[in-house]
């Protein structure tokens, strides 16, 4: 599915490019959703304004998401899927984003469907936002 990024109110502005996408999923061994790519081949830290999405029975809203970069460094994906992996969060769980809590959004490459879910990285918890990234972007509401 094509989203209209602008319409969350991200800007656009991203050097991630298919080489870029390549070293990611090679070093983290899966393969993106495509509309994921699409996001961050738009806007590489995407900050949406406009942004408050449901899971289970609360609400939160994403405050960024993380550069997405092969370089291990802080706030990129390939750091916290390393070494600044929190403990507790499952294999092939990659954070994508944060939210104002600093809850951490999630891919779950341990579904078929790469579902979305939200970890807390103080008790270890995770909950289901969605079954995969098109009905994630589908609950962002303003």
């Amino acid at each position: 599915m094509k989203f209209d990024w602008s319409s969350f109110g991200i800007e656009q502005g991203s050097s991630v490019d298919t080489n870029t996408i390549s070293q990611v999923e090679k070093l983290l061994s899966v393969s993106f959703p495509k509309s994921y790519l699409d996001l961050v081949t738009y806007s590489d830290e995407a900050s949406p304004e406009i942004l408050s999405l449901p899971y289970g029975n609360e609400l939160t809203c994403i405050s960024e998401f993380f550069s997405f970069s092969p370089d291990v460094a802080p706030y990129t994906i390939s750091w916290y899927s390393g070494a600044g992996k929190p403990l507790g969060l499952l294999k092939q769980m990659i954070p994508i984003a944060r939210d104002a809590s600093g809850y951490l959004i999630c891919l779950n490459f341990n579904t078929p469907s790469v579902a979305v879910k939200i970890f807390d990285p103080n008790s270890s918890k995770t909950d289901l936002i969605a079954n995969n990234f098109d009905d994630f972007v589908n609950l962002w509401t303003e």
